[in-house]
């Protein structure tokens, strides 16, 4: 396996965060826990001389994110008056969940991935891309037109968390079969919860826009306080477990980068949480300045998630 080939990203088209990732193989991103999915004792043992743990878990954590990020670069586009831009980011996103789709089944040297042989990820994995392939297509058919409907932005809202539910239970069922004496319980957890990050922050953003559409309910906005709520949860989870599972230098560089992330965090969830009523004209200005604040904690957690990738290696 090749762990140093390639300078692809998994940032959706950032030219900064590309330049971040250049250093490895291509990297980079709700849903319902399913760590208690069964999994046969033998597959275990089958994967733990595996040395692509951390990066497996990386990368299908990724597909949460490309989830989010392609339906909030459509809403995004839906109340922009030049639509093409964020559509191709669109576009760009799914391309890269598809690449990585493939890659988690078939292997991919440049993603540094070695084909898949356990049946419980496998059959995971399928239920995940099954969930995935309405909500998908509705993206791609938005990318065709060259123009968002509303008929696109209640697909998006209906199709989205179905595919994200099933793809985080293939990603807590990766950790499972992954963790070994290599890669030990706590790391494996850490690049899980740290890459559930990069989802969140994407899922900011793509429910808040829909909180603006009159065709959306209004358990959108619900969600949205839920999103963040357990953004912030998590958050105070890898502070408070990176010091045990990781020592001395390897741990020093990650929580300062936490506790920035925190700080930072802690001053834009005020500011979504006592933002005045927004009026139609003005929700498209409100949302691409947040999904400007949002990009920066991406590209600083799609660095924390590396950094835990390296550490568990």
């Amino acid at each position: 396996m090749n762990k140093n080939s390639a300078n692809k990203t998994g940032n959706g088209g950032m030219e900064a965060s590309q330049n971040l990732f250049k250093r490895r193989a291509m990297l980079m991103g709700g849903g319902i826990f399913a760590s208690m999915l069964f999994v046969n004792p033998t597959d275990l043992l089958a994967q733990a001389e595996r040395s692509d743990g951390p990066r497996r878990i990386n990368l299908s954590g990724r597909q949460r994110m490309l989830i989010q990020r392609a339906g909030k670069f459509v809403c995004l586009a839906y109340q922009n008056p030049d639509p093409a831009p964020l559509l191709a980011a669109a576009a760009e996103t799914l391309a890269l969940h598809q690449t990585a789709e493939a890659g988690l089944k078939d292997g991919d040297e440049e993603l540094g991935l070695e084909p898949e042989t356990n049946a419980s990820v496998l059959s995971a994995l399928t239920r995940a891309n099954n969930a995935f392939a309405p909500y998908g297509q509705t993206i791609r058919d938005a990318i065709e037109r060259r123009r968002v409907e509303q008929e696109h932005l209640q697909a998006i809202s209906d199709l989205n968390g179905p595919a994200l539910t099933e793809m985080d239970a293939a990603v807590n069922l990766i950790e499972r079969v992954y963790k070994s004496a290599e890669l030990s319980e706590q790391m494996a957890m850490l690049i899980n919860i740290s890459g559930r990050q990069r989802m969140f922050t994407q899922r900011l953003v793509l429910l808040s826009c829909l909180t603006r559409s009159s065709a959306i309910s209004g358990d959108t906005r619900q969600e949205l306080f839920r999103t963040m709520n357990r953004l912030s949860l998590s958050l105070n989870i890898l502070n408070r477990v990176t010091p045990e599972a990781l020592q001395g230098a390897k741990s020093q560089p990650i929580i300062e980068r936490l506790n920035s992330v925190r700080v930072d965090w802690a001053a834009l969830k005020e500011r979504i949480s006592t933002a005045k009523r927004i009026t139609e004209e003005g929700s498209a200005e409100h949302n691409l300045h947040l999904n400007e604040r949002v990009e920066e904690l991406l590209t600083r957690m799609n660095e924390i998630v590396l950094l835990y990738e390296e550490a568990a290696e």
